[in-house]
């Protein structure tokens, strides 16, 4: 904690050499693959949803893009990311030690089932307010885009497009997010079986509130990519979908 980006760099490479960068590697494949998954499609049930009820969420865009978001990530929090983010912080804890990350059955054997959910409530916090930024954000940078270059409403936008609404909205969530982060990321590398509010006094009591920025440096380039892939992909599926 409270380390740079190139020191961690630095301390993982001469500990671990390439192979360090990979701890967690495939808990991280899966939960990004399954969150994409969760949060995207229970986002667009939730405006079907909304939309067999009879509301018009034409007239208040933002309301809905918010409350729809948030939902889709606070479900793909709970069912999905809280657990397998634990596994994945529990296997990074190795990284720059020059030990071997646990293995999964050590983690079951130790934590069990339920202790994968720890941290469930920060995680839950992070995802549904990232979610709700995300959307809202991109949806807004694609609004932008189609009054300056024109593009009808329904036509789809170009590649460049979406990746830069995707990624505006990834970028502006990490900021915004970041100390929900910084709390899950405690409890889930061993808090002591601590509340999210005991690990958040406690945070402040040993590094004060700058603690709170821990790691945006390496997260915001990071999510800026994930997301704007995420959109561009999500946007031709969808544009396929359609056609």
């Amino acid at each position: 904690m409270g380390m740079s980006v190139t020191g961690a760099f630095r301390t993982i490479f001469v500990r671990d050499g390439i192979t360090g960068f990979y701890r967690g590697y495939m808990p991280f494949l899966v939960m990004a693959a399954g969150k994409a998954a969760a949060r995207w499609g229970s986002f667009r049930v939730l405006y079907d949803v909304v939309d067999s009820l009879g509301f018009d969420r034409s007239q208040n865009v933002t309301f809905w893009t918010i409350t729809c978001g948030m939902g889709a990530g606070t479900f793909e929090a709970l069912i999905w990311t809280a657990p397998a983010e634990r596994l994945k912080v529990l296997r990074q804890l190795a990284a720059g030690t020059g030990q071997a990350s646990t293995p999964y059955r050590e983690i079951m054997r130790v934590h069990g089932v339920l202790g994968l959910w720890t941290g469930w409530t920060p995680t839950a916090m992070r995802s549904g307010t990232n979610a709700a930024i995300r959307f809202t954000i991109a949806g807004h940078v694609k609004d932008a885009w189609r009054l300056l270059s024109g593009v009808p409403a329904g036509e789809p936008l170009p590649f460049h497009a979406s990746f830069m609404a995707g990624g505006t909205g990834g970028a502006i969530s990490v900021v915004m997010n970041n100390p929900v982060d910084v709390i899950k990321t405690k409890m889930q590398s061993g808090g002591g079986g601590k509340g999210w509010l005991a690990c958040y006094r406690e945070i402040v009591a040993d590094r004060g509130f700058r603690a709170f920025g821990a790691g945006i440096s390496a997260r915001v380039p990071q999510i800026f990519l994930s997301q704007a892939i995420q959109f561009v992909v999500a946007d031709q599926l969808f544009s396929l979908m359609k056609a």
